[in-house]
């Protein structure tokens, strides 16, 4: 498996991460996560809204059915997206929602948290609290967000203390956006127009690790 740095890390880790957004309705869960191993996949992706949390609690449970230990894996949570509600980055929010998925995945510490799309309204000040807090109690090792763009993560680095080492966006086949205005500079087509702040080049100048 080729092995990446993770963001400015100097952490080696797999370039393929196994996303446990549907582990729920996989048939054999601890055979997808001893297989992903077994395949030199070691980067597990969770978020506490998916499957409503059910998601990381499967995992832990049939985490539990194999040999593998924790120490071994490199397990990453997201959390901000609040259903029916949007978004909350608040130092409470992000606090109690790091202890659930801890609570679920049954582990006391997650190897990455990101900021699961981004709170336009957000304090910035609120998710600096929050992320001192969980860094010091070691609760979270490494900080990084998700689709957020330059002038998102430049407000944030304005008060985090943490260095920022990963930006998940999405992307595939149908959503090439970030891609697009980069091979369309100077031409009429409507995928030469800008609208994220050409984030993937921002994310690569701020040695931060492109997720997608």
């Amino acid at each position: 498996m080729k092995q990446v740095t993770f963001g400015s890390t100097g952490i080696k880790l797999p370039s393929i991460i196994l996303g446990c957004m549907r582990m729920n309705s996989a048939a054999d869960p601890a055979k997808v996560i001893q297989t992903a191993v077994d395949n030199g996949i070691t980067f597990f992706d969770h978020a506490d809204i998916y499957g409503k949390g059910e998601c990381e609690q499967i995992f832990a449970k049939n985490l539990a059915k194999t040999s593998i230990k924790r120490e071994d894996l490199f397990i990453q949570s997201k959390c901000g997206i609040v259903p029916g509600e949007m978004y909350d980055f608040s130092k409470e929010h992000v606090i109690e929602a790091v202890d659930g998925s801890l609570k679920r995945l049954q582990t006391d510490y997650l190897d990455s948290l990101l900021l699961h799309r981004p709170d336009a309204l957000m304090e910035p000040e609120e998710v600096a609290a929050a992320f001192d807090e969980l860094a010091t109690q070691g609760k979270v090792r490494h900080f990084g967000v998700s689709n957020h763009n330059p002038a998102q993560i430049k407000l944030l680095q304005s008060v985090v203390k943490q260095p920022l080492v990963a930006n998940q966006l999405q992307f595939g086949l149908m959503h090439t956006g970030m891609i697009d205005e980069g091979l369309y500079v100077n031409r009429k087509e409507e995928q030469a127009n800008v609208r994220d702040g050409e984030i993937l080049e921002f994310s690569r100048l701020e040695n931060m690790t492109i997720q997608a």
